[in-house]
């Protein structure tokens, strides 16, 4: 049964439906041959980048096993046929040997990738926010109740990190070698850009871009594949805690970075909620002369201001009154009502 490389492609990289997966499977098993057919073509697509990011064994132990009984079978079918080659056929077994440490290279790469113990430096915080700096420049903004695992100086030609629970990281820039979260199940790979990834233990795995774009992705079924989205900036996905298919999602929350940032945006929100949220982080208390003021919708950008500019914006925007007693802001006037907000 023959079967298209582009569909080979697509099973890879993780984007192929289920029909197109079970058609895939059913041509794997039919023959020995095509599981080595598709073993040459993943070994020359990681090499070209074609595939990214590169698939991804569930049972990396197994799938080393796999690779090294392949190996000692190669040899031994080839120690004895040697002496039998001649010019011609000691060029083909060249070839095919060559072929054979190419894809062993390319599949030990991977499981390399992400077996690799990321113990030499930790970073926990418990009851505060963290800032630092990698070796590479990148910057980390570690939430509450988080940890992140990192080497002091990056090698190879990967920068992996684990984290457990949520971080901010600006990720400085080199195309020749990409940044990897490991956050658990799922994983994110980005070359330079600004994201968040919440990946606390029993909970949904969310990750908010900022700036640039970043591949969002999780081991898929035991056949080796795996489930990816691409978030670009200002795009949200997120994984369901029991599941491995992540999906794109609204957030448009106006405080899902101020943890690590201090910015607040709303587009077209209510009053009544601006003012929960600026309760919550300036710890202050908000009251007004009418409800109708809680119906007004703000559109504004706060970058780590103080609570006073903030209340001072709000009055200016609906034409209110603001008067202020210690960590107490009273604002009057006409307010808006529903039907005209």
């Amino acid at each position: 049964m023959d079967i298209d490389d582009n569909l080979l492609l697509q099973y890879l990289l993780g984007n192929a439906d289920e029909p197109v997966r079970n058609k895939v499977e059913k041509w794997l098993e039919a023959d020995a041959g095509n599981r080595k057919y598709l073993d040459q073509l993943e070994a020359l697509w990681l090499e070209t980048g074609k595939l990214d990011p590169p698939p991804l064994p569930v049972d990396l132990q197994q799938a080393w096993v796999r690779i090294s009984d392949r190996i000692e079978k190669h040899e031994a079918r080839n120690t004895v046929r040697i002496k039998k080659f001649d010019g011609i056929h000691y060029l083909k077994y060249a070839i095919s040997a060559a072929a054979l440490i190419l894809i062993v290279f390319g599949i030990y790469s991977i499981i390399k990738i992400y077996t690799v113990k990321v113990n030499e430096a930790e970073m926990i915080s418990t009851a505060s926010v963290l800032h630092d700096t990698l070796s590479d420049g990148s910057r980390i903004a570690l939430n509450r109740q988080s940890k992140l695992k990192y080497p002091s100086h990056f090698q190879g030609r990967e920068r992996l990190v684990k984290l457990t629970g949520e971080g901010f990281f600006e990720v400085s820039k080199d195309p020749l070698r990409p940044f990897i979260v490991d956050a658990g199940i799922a994983k994110v790979k980005v070359l330079g850009t600004a994201f968040s990834i919440s990946a606390y233990p029993g909970q949904n795995i969310k990750v908010t871009v900022n700036e640039g774009r970043v591949l969002f992705f999780t081991l898929g079924s035991t056949k080796g594949d795996s489930l990816s989205i691409v978030l670009e900036a200002g795009m949200s996905g997120a994984l369901k805690h029991g599941t491995l298919k992540p999906m794109i999602v609204e957030n448009s929350a106006p405080d899902k970075l101020f943890w690590a940032n201090h910015v607040l945006e709303f587009n077209r929100v209510p009053l009544s909620e601006v003012f929960g949220l600026v309760e919550k982080y300036y710890d202050v208390k908000i009251s007004v002369s009418t409800p109708d003021i809680r119906n007004c919708r703000l559109s504004a950008s706060f970058v780590n201001e103080p609570v006073n500019r903030i209340m001072t914006v709000i009055a200016e925007s609906f034409g209110l009154k603001l008067s202020v007693d210690g960590n107490k802001y009273f604002l009057s006037g006409n307010g808006c009502s529903k039907e005209n907000n």
